[in-house]
């Protein structure tokens, strides 16, 4: 199995309905944007205000997605304040859900 890569943003909005608006805006471009993605859960942390991480299938997935991310957040300029993102390998993953079995070799 190939190590997994991930990708963590925070992001903060400049209104509340931004956060739907954005979430709608990349479920519309996410198959084509985003290949190699395997696994995304975003998270309302605040009224304008998310975390969102997104799991691919290896490094060169992720990697091919940087500069399609940065565009996509470019693009939502208009309802994003400030945004930042970090990515690396994933080092361990832990889950009860069973849509992940065997997403993560253990180490």
């Amino acid at each position: 199995m190939s190590k997994k890569f991930a990708r963590m943003n925070v992001i903060e909005f400049v209104s509340e309905d931004a956060f739907d608006i954005i979430n709608e805006r990349y479920s519309k471009i996410r198959g084509d944007t985003y290949g190699g993605i395997e696994f995304t859960v975003n998270v309302r942390t605040g009224p304008t205000s998310s975390f969102s991480l997104s799991i691919y299938e290896n490094e060169a997935a992720i990697e091919a997605t940087e500069e399609p991310h940065r565009a996509f957040l470019a693009s939502n300029e208009d309802i994003i304040k400030d945004v930042f993102f970090h990515s690396g390998e994933v080092s361990s993953f832990a889950t009860s859900l069973p849509i992940t079995e065997g997403m993560v070799e253990s180490s």
